[in-house]
């Protein structure tokens, strides 16, 4: 009588043990988780960081280079290093007009 009870007791702790490791292992790999999701949004946050100040570097970058080409596509300009490189301006009846 005591035997068939002992052994359901026995079996019912084996079962509990079983269990709360599954418990244990299973909260054991949240953590895990957790922190490697974490440690995905700190890296990606520097790299944004970083990707932020390039974008704002190029912007700068653009507008020196767009303003330094409009100052090249002067027409003072122009006629200044057509001098330079030997061109000559064409006689009257020389000039084409491209459309």
């Amino acid at each position: 009588m005591f035997s068939g009870v002992k052994r359901k007791e026995k079996q019912s702790s084996s079962q509990w043990g079983f269990l709360n490791s599954c418990l244990l292992l299973g909260l054991v790999l949240m953590i895990f988780y957790c922190s490697w999701v974490n440690n995905k949004i700190v890296t990606r946050g520097y790299r944004l960081n970083d990707l932020r100040k390039a974008e704002k570097h190029l912007i700068e970058e653009q507008g020196k280079l767009e303003a330094e080409l409009a100052t090249l596509k002067r027409p003072q300009n122009l006629a200044y290093l057509a001098r330079q490189l030997g061109l000559k301006e064409p006689r009257p009846g020389y000039k084409i007009v491209i459309p």
